[in-house]
């Protein structure tokens, strides 16, 4: 799915001021749920005569992780075939400028699934620093565990990094093996002081959570059994 057409559908709502409106700082906003405490929102849109459309703008690159929204920023995450880099963008919320493109890491791209991307999962936010998580990997490939048709995969590390809202990487932290045939799609959460992600995959599975200041881990439980999983925690 091409980004540019992810983004303009998202930004269809923004017509309506944001002085006062609740943020979407996470997948499924704020209670995790999709659901807006918003009303006398928009319900209908024409891309063509611009009804309810405050602005349109392409995207670089192709993902799937859905935009996050904190006061006068968008987030979201992409990749760009052209490099292999993994990026973070923030754009400003009432104009639709790129504030800031931040490439977390570049590296070869992932074994995944046909309807997969290589920037599944949706960005975080506390209000002061957002995260984002990709798969890396170095190009190497294993037999593909735990499917029905032998083939070859591409073994990886899970990479979290946080950011501030001007664009500058507060950490970076590998937190653990994934191997799996369908690539990597989940999303984190936050709770209270703790990043979590989810870690299951079809090699030694785990859920871990990090400290949000630091990227230090504070516990990682161990979910065995090889079992994949892409929900977000």
């Amino acid at each position: 799915m091409r980004r540019r057409f992810v983004l303009s559908l998202s930004c269809l709502l923004l017509s309506v001021s944001f002085s006062h409106a609740e943020d979407w700082p996470r997948w499924r906003g704020p209670r995790g749920d999709g659901t807006s405490f918003e009303t006398d929102i928009p319900t209908q849109w024409d891309a063509e005569s611009g009804q309810n459309i405050a602005w349109k703008v392409p995207i670089p690159g192709i993902g799937h992780s859905s935009p996050i929204v904190s006061g006068d920023r968008i987030f979201l995450s992409t990749f760009l075939p052209e490099t292999n880099d993994r990026q973070l963008l923030c754009l400003d919320r009432l104009r639709g400028e790129v504030r800031w493109q931040q490439t977390v890491f570049t590296a070869p791209v992932e074994t995944k699934h046909t309807l997969n991307s290589y920037a599944s999962g949706t960005p975080v936010t506390d209000g002061e620093t957002v995260y984002v998580t990709f798969l890396k990997v170095d190009g190497s490939t294993i037999p593909a565990p735990n499917v029905g048709t032998p083939r070859p995969v591409t073994p990886g590390q899970i990479v979290v990094a946080a950011y501030d809202f001007g664009g500058e990487q507060k950490w970076l932290a590998t937190i653990g093996e994934f191997i799996s045939a369908h690539g990597f799609a989940s999303s984190p959460v936050l709770f209270e002081n703790l990043l979590i992600i989810n870690g299951d995959h079809d090699g030694e599975g785990y859920l871990a959570a990090l400290d949000k200041a630091t990227g230090e881990t504070v516990w990682k439980i161990d979910r065995p059994h090889g079992i994949r999983s892409y929900c977000t925690p």
